[in-house]
């Protein structure tokens, strides 16, 4: 009992510790984060937009905000839009696969419907790229 009630107090950061807690806490771990990081990019997305539909003095608008961001030659927003393809795919694929779950399918395979979808969402994260990267003009 007192173990039990130890957890309880260590909180968010006991999802960190994942020492003897096998694939499936990791999968839980993971899952929560990238859908606190989804959800920290829609308010974001959502207060960059609400600001382009009211200007300030300075007339702020799209191109001002994305040079503002953009740090030398790379483009920034590229990179993080491959993170924050990242954990979409990454919570996508996670996401089908609990509810499969929830429906009674693959509960006795459930490390290995894990792998499996997390390799499909990679090998469409890999294609994404590909058109990214070709949309935004970069050559292969």
């Amino acid at each position: 009992m007192v173990e039990a009630n130890k957890e309880i107090r260590e909180g968010i950061w006991s999802w960190a510790k994942f020492y003897r807690k096998g694939w499936d806490y990791f999968a839980f771990t993971m899952h929560r984060i990238s859908g606190i990081v989804i959800l920290f990019y829609l308010y974001l997305h959502y207060i960059v937009l609400s600001n382009l539909l009211h200007p300030g003095p300075n007339g702020i608008d799209y191109n001002k905000i994305v040079t503002s961001i953009t740090v030398g030659p790379y483009d920034s927003f590229l990179v993080l839009d491959f993170l924050l393809a990242l954990v979409i795919f990454y919570h996508g694929a996670n996401g089908v696969r609990l509810a499969l779950n929830e429906f009674g399918i693959g509960l006795n395979k459930n490390k290995a419907l894990f792998i499996i979808f997390e390799v499909i969402s990679m090998i469409l994260l890999g294609l994404f790229d590909y058109y990214a990267l070709q949309f935004a003009g970069v050559k292969f």
